[in-house]
């Protein structure tokens, strides 16, 4: 994957953490998660990375959700896939049960990723995420990244 996607990438999981959650569309995770951003975002998160990699980068991703990690056959999480990288900014929030997980994984391959035992893939449908309260939280992702990059 191209240094320049991963740098924005960077960029998309600060400029998320910047954020109240009052900050947020009230139809979003980012604004109804009980702790903060990351935790509960997974799914959210990984269709506003999906858009923003469609929009700035031409590329296609599928979304992955998956269920049973380790004894909690309920656990699940969501995270991309696109040119065979798996992309995840929240993975961290497991980090409270005993992970140790990058803020920022974009990687090959990953035992934690691999270790959920239902895996479901969808490819994700850009024209209808972009009519929901997720297109416009990826719009204050970009103005936040904009007013906090110096001017080269």
């Amino acid at each position: 994957m191209k240094d320049s996607i991963i740098i924005d990438i960077r960029k998309i999981r600060a400029a998320l953490e910047s954020f109240d959650k009052s900050d947020f569309h009230y139809n979003t995770s980012f604004s109804q998660c009980l702790n903060g951003f990351p935790s509960g975002c997974c799914g959210d998160t990984s269709n506003l990375l999906g858009l923003f990699l469609k929009n700035a980068y031409g590329k296609d991703s599928t979304y992955i959700s998956g269920k049973g990690l380790g004894n909690n056959r309920e656990q699940s999480h969501a995270w991309l896939v696109c040119d065979g990288y798996i992309i995840d900014i929240t993975a961290d929030q497991f980090n409270s049960i005993g992970y140790n997980l990058d803020k920022v994984i974009v990687s090959t391959s990953s035992d934690f990723h691999e270790s959920f035992s239902r895996i479901n893939r969808h490819e994700i449908n850009y024209d209808s995420l972009g009519k929901t309260p997720i297109s416009d939280v990826l719009h204050k992702v970009n103005e936040r990244i904009r007013n906090l990059t110096p001017a080269i």
